[in-house]
């Protein structure tokens, strides 16, 4: 078939808005038993309505929660792992009123149909949420985090009036719980762990203005018969540092991931040997990151099997492997006997969620070809054999789109201000119906990431290829403070977001115009949260943009200082300055103060339910921008947070993007 010569962003494409975003799952938080792997995912491609579910050897996966319920956690607003199977038993929470419930399984690990309907554990929107849980089999409880809104002024929020802690809850309560309390002396928790005989509690701690990703603590209990935490001791390093995901091995050792040498890699240490002067041991040191910024609790990126071997995920320029770690034989975790390192698994632009189960690797994962899904991998005795074996997707949406039809990004690494480096993912225009001249350069779409503490990663993302199917090109840009690349790199956004994001932004368009790879007359933005921060303050410091979309952004950082939730409450202490000593920055760097330099038309994407990004941040942007005669659209979601969930919703903004952007390249 001859291909079409049509104009570059005009190309038919067969990728509608339904379908790329009908196909945008949100598997996570595996838990593997002997059943099969249990895991969240949405119900039918609707983001907003969430579930248990469970993959067996055979068959499509099954939904093991209730229709009525929606299992997602609302602990620091994004959430973590909202439910255990332990006991014979599934605990979740449901997102509505931010209960604990149990359902009984049977034998085969589905809900058992003569227990009814799911059993109430902790009060129903009583202003306490929970996640991120760890079974204690020795004392029948659970033991998680708790966050508590109850004394919450909902007139005048304060993040001093919430208050994070590790409780336990006895789950052979017949009444209602809201749990006891095992630990409160900090700001937050994570990651509760126990060891394999239930004597020792480990978990991580941290205290504003910290963010997980950048000094947390590890604190080690002994627990009493009764089940009281005694003798805390903290494991800190030598210096400061981001200490996450701790498991114990059959031993009673403590691993965990710190990025003490600049790179999150994995250590070990006796936890008996806390009150000595024993340093913790870096079990394989490599220039690579064994785990991505924490912003949801409870996801791993390594485990460790029977035979105390460790299975460990890590990336190295963007790209993602899974290695076997085993110490000599004759050593033991700690020793200074070498660790051997074999690479199972690599080629992936995503992993996480990686767990093992009696010979098998169970991971989340996706490559340039294929999207988000669980992955299985054999790593039993026959397996070992074999170095070429690969994983097998076990479930999520299987990707049918022809390898012609889908744009491969291309790693840039660029020099941008004061001869520093950047990096960023480009995808030409790829369409197996359409071709374009030599002569012709494509529209350049600029996606700048989330967080900002967070990462481009090379995945096939559906609506990401809507705009390269039609013949845009798209730059994913990881700017300096993106995860992947180190703490040093992450930490050059520290005091300057707003300054070195925006130079990282502008420097990757101009390296893509100086090697004419796209129409300089034709870039366009687009961005959530922090990239549409970006966005508004791409459009009012430079000139390179012909438009923009905001989704959710934030335009006003005194407004998220002072209002936005817990979590991130101190977060622009790292990224700007202390609130209010520092008001003058953050007024300089807030775009609500330099509308005026703005005259690129721009689109606001809005859900009313944000608690992030309050809606009156959009509102101002909005009205200021009319009242000057700017071209603007401001669209709303009701009932949408901080982050588009609905598939209708979802539809709606993508579809209005395009028309928005085709609108403005018709006036110019």
């Amino acid at each position: 078939m001859a291909k079409s010569a049509s104009p570059l962003g005009t190309w038919q494409s067969g990728l509608t808005a339904e379908k790329v975003s009908g196909q945008s799952e949100e598997i996570g938080f595996l838990q593997p038993t002997e059943n099969g792997v249990y895991f969240i995912n949405c119900v039918d491609g609707d983001r907003g309505q969430m579930a248990v579910w469970l993959q067996t050897d055979a068959g499509a996966p099954i939904q093991i929660t209730p229709a009525q319920f929606n299992v997602r956690s609302r602990v620091h607003e994004y959430g973590g792992s909202p439910y255990i199977v332990a006991a014979g038993m599934l605990f979740f929470v449901n997102f509505n009123d931010q209960a604990l419930y149990s359902i009984a399984l049977d034998k085969v690990g589905f809900a058992c149909k003569e227990a009814g309907v799911a059993r109430q554990i902790t009060p129903a929107n009583s202003g306490l949420r929970y996640a991120d849980f760890a079974f204690d089999g020795f004392r029948n409880r659970l033991i998680c985090i708790r966050e508590d809104h109850r004394q919450v002024d909902p007139e005048k929020f304060s993040a001093a009036d919430v208050h994070n802690t590790l409780v336990s809850l006895a789950i052979g309560s017949e009444c209602l719980i809201d749990g006891d309390v095992l630990f409160q002396d900090s700001d937050f928790v994570s990651s509760p762990c126990l060891s394999n005989d239930y004597q020792k509690l480990a978990f991580v701690s941290w205290d504003h203005p910290n963010m997980p990703w950048d000094v947390t603590q590890i604190r080690v209990a002994s627990l009493a018969a009764d089940g009281q935490a005694m003798q805390f001791n903290r494991i800190d390093g030598q210096k400061p540092g981001s200490l996450l995901q701790l498991r114990f091995d059959s031993k009673g050792w403590l691993y965990f991931i710190a990025d003490w040498s600049d790179w999150w890699n994995l250590y070990c240490i006796d936890p008996e040997e806390l009150q000595g002067k024993q340093a913790p041991t870096c079990i394989l040191p490599l220039s690579a990151e064994f785990c991505s910024a924490q912003w949801q609790v409870g996801k791993y990126n390594y485990d460790i099997d029977n035979n105390d071997e460790i299975l460990a995920s890590y990336t190295q320029n963007g790209l993602w492997s899974i290695a076997r770690l085993k110490q000599d034989s004759q050593g033991g975790a700690g020793s200074s006997a070498p660790w051997s390192h074999h690479i199972l698994v690599e080629g992936f632009g995503q992993i996480e969620d990686l767990n093992s189960q009696d010979g098998s690797l169970y991971f989340c994962g996706a490559t340039e070809f294929d999207s988000h899904g669980v992955y299985r991998y054999e790593t039993d005795s026959e397996s070992k054999k074999s170095s070429t074996r690969a994983p097998r997707k076990i479930t999520g949406a299987m990707t049918q789109i022809d390898a012609a039809e889908i744009a491969t990004p291309e790693l840039i690494e660029y020099e941008t201000a004061n001869h520093a480096t950047a990096y960023g993912l480009f995808y030409p225009p790829t369409n197996a119906s359409h071709q374009y001249s030599a002569h012709e350069l494509p529209p350049l779409l600029v996606s700048v990431h989330g967080g900002p503490t967070s990462a481009a990663r090379p995945v096939l993302n559906l609506k990401l290829q809507y705009w390269t199917n039609r013949g845009f090109a798209v730059l994913d840009v990881n700017h300096r403070g993106s995860t992947g690349w180190g703490r040093a790199f992450r930490q050059q956004l520290n005091l300057s977001w707003g300054v070195v994001d925006l130079q990282d932004v502008v420097s990757a368009v101009e390296y893509l115009i100086a090697e004419n790879l796209v129409d300089p007359a034709r870039v366009v933005i687009h961005g959530g949260s922090a990239g549409g921060y970006s966005v508004m303050a791409g459009l009012a410091h430079t000139a390179l943009f012909a438009a923009g979309a905001s989704y959710y952004g934030v335009s006003d950082l005194e407004v998220l200082a002072r209002e936005t939730h817990k979590f991130e409450s101190r977060y622009l202490d790292k990224l700007i300055g202390p609130y209010p000593d520092a008001v003058d920055i953050y007024r300089e760097r807030s775009p609500i103060h330099h509308l005026d330099k703005i005259d690129a038309p721009l689109l606001l994407l809005q859900g009313l339910q944000d608690k992030v990004v309050p809606p009156t941040q959009a509102e101002m942007v909005c009205d200021n921008l009319q009242q000057k005669g700017v071209y603007v659209k401001y669209m709303t979601f009701p009932g949408e947070g901080h982050g588009f969930r609905n598939l209708a919703n979802q539809v709606s903004a993508l579809e209005a993007e395009l028309a928005f952007y085709l609108e403005v390249f018709g006036n110019q």
